[in-house]
């Protein structure tokens, strides 16, 4: 093999990787975003409003962990910034100490990884993380029970990533517009 082919190929598998790295599946590492989550409290430890997710670690004070992790430290993923901007949220809203309130789903694999269905800071509002769950909770008729506020780019939306039964179950109540994009609030 001569030099410059092997570079080539040294180059193309590291670049290869690091896409491969950078870019995955929620739902493969939380579970479908149709399925039940649990409550989280902490405290927020640090911040990383950045791409290409925003996160936050924190210190979990209570919720539905089991009580050995009371005191433990977990990661808090979600979106990329621009995602959160469109789901109502700003840099602004999160600070270190701030309590924070997470419906979420726990990592597959058992680690302390969290991904949030919806997030409340301090006594705020509890807002949606989740405009295509927003669409199947809506859908399913659980999303008032919920208590949260939808995401702010839910009116307008296409459903189809929430599914095709949710796409149909949203015409039969109304819900669609001719474009076939959500409207909400509810005429």
């Amino acid at each position: 093999m001569s030099g410059l082919f092997r570079i080539m190929l040294l180059l193309t598998i590291l670049l290869g990787s690091t896409t491969t790295n950078a870019h995955h599946n929620t739902q493969a590492e939380y579970g479908a975003f149709d399925s039940s989550f649990i409550r989280v409290e902490g405290t927020i430890d640090a911040i990383k409003w950045g791409n290409p997710h925003v996160s936050f670690t924190i210190t979990v004070t209570g919720g539905e962990l089991p009580a050995d992790q009371l005191g433990l430290t977990w990661q808090v993923n979600s979106h990329p910034i621009n995602t959160m901007i469109d789901y109502g949220f700003t840099k602004e809203e999160f600070t270190v100490g701030d309590k924070l309130t997470l419906l979420s789903w726990r990592h597959v694999r058992g680690i302390n990884h969290l991904w949030p269905r919806a997030l409340q800071v301090n006594d705020g509002p509890m807002k949606s993380n989740l405009r295509y769950t927003d669409m199947i909770d809506i859908a399913n008729g659980t999303f008032a029970s919920l208590g949260i506020l939808p995401a702010s780019n839910l009116n307008g939306s296409a459903p189809i990533r929430a599914g095709s039964a949710t796409v149909e179950k949203l015409g039969q109540m109304g819900l669609l517009d001719a474009a076939g994009n959500m409207i909400w609030p509810a005429p």
